[in-house]
C-alpha cells in the first residue's frame, strides 16, 4: 500500500509542477493575475505533496497522528486563502479587491496568528474519549472553532458577488470551482476528525482533479475578457406591439443587454418574465421563426461577423467573449454551426479579401 501511495504521490507532484509551468509560461495572456496565482499555487501544492511522500515513509501522516493537530488545523488556512485569489481575479467583482481581501482574510489571519504564535499549549487528542474529557479546555475548543470556521469558508465562495459583464468565466464554471473548493474543505475536516487514511488519499485525488480541471479550463477553454476600443454595432430585435410577451422579451434582451449575458438561458428568461417555457418558446417561433437557442446563437454570431467586417484586425475571440461566450469550445462550435466555417477560417477569408 505504501508503494502504491508513493507512486501516486510522485505522479501528483509531477502533475502539479507541469501545471504550474504551463500556466506560468502563459501568465501574461489574461489581463489579470489569475494564471500567475494558479501557477504559484500549483508549485506550493507540489511542495506539500513532496513532503507528504516523506511523511508517508516516516509513518507520520495525518491518519497516524492526533486529531486536529495545530499545524493541520491552522496552516491549511493559508492554503485556503489562495483558493480565493484565483476566482476573485476571474470573477472581477465590482467592489474593491482590497476590501474583499480584508473582509475575507483578516479573520483567518487572526486565527492563524493566535493559534501558532501565542504560545498556546495544545493537549494531544487521540480518541473521541480524549476529546470529550478535554472539551472544556481552551486549546481544544479553540481548535474545534478554527475547523468550523475553515468549513464555513469552504462554502463562502458562493457568497462572493458575481458580475457577468466583468467576469471572464461564466457562473457555471464559478459554481463548479466553488463545489470543488467545498469538497476539498469537507474532506480535510473529515480527516482531522477521523484519522481515516483512505480520506487522506481521497483528499489528494480531489486536489489533483481540481487542479487539472482548472488548468485545462485556463489554457484550453477560457475566453479572456479584454478592453475593447471598437464601437458597438447596433442590435435590432424585432418588436410586435400586439404581442405582450414578445414585447417583454425584446425589452429584457435588448434594453438590459441580456442577449450577451453568458448566463442567459430559457429558464432564466422565463423566471424574469414570470412565464413558462411553452409560452416563451411559442413567442420565439411566432415572431422570429426560431427556437430560443437558435435565435440567441444567430444574434450573437451575426453581431460578431458584422463587427469583424468593419474591423478585420479585431480579435474575434474577444468579440465572442463580449457577446456572452466564456467557453472556447462552445463559441467555436456555435460559430461553425451558423456560418459553416470556423472563426479562424472566417478571419482568414476577411483578411485575404480586404484591400492591401
Amino acid at each position: 500500500m505504501k508503494y502504491i501511495a508513493t507512486l501516486f504521490l510522485v505522479l501528483m507532484t509531477l502533475a502539479f509542477v507541469v501545471c504550474g509551468f504551463l500556466l506560468w509560461r502563459r501568465r501574461h495572456e489574461p489581463q489579470d493575475y489569475s494564471r500567475t496565482i494558479q501557477a504559484l499555487f500549483s508549485w506550493v501544492s507540489a511542495f506539500f505533496t513532496l513532503t507528504f511522500i516523506f511523511r508517508t515513509w516516516l509513518g507520520t501522516t495525518t491518519a497516524d497522528s492526533a486529531f486536529f493537530e495545530p499545524e493541520h488545523t491552522f496552516v491549511p488556512f493559508l492554503m485556503q486563502m489562495t483558493f480565493f485569489l484565483y476566482p476573485l481575479e476571474v470573477m472581477r467583482p465590482t467592489v474593491s479587491r482590497t476590501l474583499v481581501y480584508a473582509l475575507l482574510f483578516s479573520p483567518l489571519l487572526l486565527l492563524v496568528f493566535i493559534g501558532l504564535c501565542t504560545g498556546i499549549v495544545y493537549t494531544p487528542i487521540y480518541t473521541y474519549a480524549d476529546l470529550w474529557s478535554h472539551l472544556g479546555e481552551f486549546n481544544v475548543w479553540f481548535r474545534l472553532l478554527a475547523l468550523l470556521v475553515m468549513l464555513f469558508y469552504a462554502f463562502s465562495l458562493f457568497l462572493v458577488p458575481y458580475d457577468w459583464r466583468r467576469s471572464s468565466a461564466d457562473k457555471k464554471f464559478i459554481t463548479r470551482y466553488a463545489c470543488g473548493f467545498c469538497l476539498i474543505g469537507l474532506i480535510h475536516f473529515s480527516i482531522q476528525m477521523s484519522h481515516a487514511y483512505v480520506l487522506v488519499l481521497l483528499h489528494q485525488v480531489a486536489w489533483l482533479g481540481f487542479f487539472l480541471s482548472v488548468t485545462y479550463y485556463e489554457l484550453k477553454e477560457r475566453l479572456l475578457v479584454m478592453p475593447s476600443s471598437i464601437q458597438p454595432v447596433a442590435v435590432n430585435i424585432p418588436t410586435t406591439p400586439d404581442d405582450e410577451i414578445w414585447d417583454k422579451i425584446s425589452h429584457f434582451l435588448l434594453d438590459q443587454e441580456q442577449w450577451c449575458s453568458p448566463d442567459l438561458s430559457l429558464n432564466t428568461l422565463c423566471v424574469e418574465l414570470g412565464s413558462n417555457r411553452t409560452y416563451v418558446g411559442e413567442a420565439f417561433r411566432r415572431n422570429v421563426g426560431q427556437t430560443f437557442i437558435e435565435y440567441i446563437t444567430n444574434l450573437r454570431i451575426d453581431y460578431v461577423m458584422e463587427v469583424m467586417k468593419s474591423h478585420p484586425d479585431a480579435d474575434i475571440n474577444q468579440l465572442l467573449t463580449e457577446v456572452g461566450y466564456r467557453n472556447r469550445s462552445t463559441a467555436w462550435r456555435n460559430f461553425h454551426k451558423v456560418t459553416g466555417i470556423t472563426p479562424a477560417e472566417f478571419v482568414e477569408q476577411l483578411r485575404s479579401s480586404s484591400p492591401q
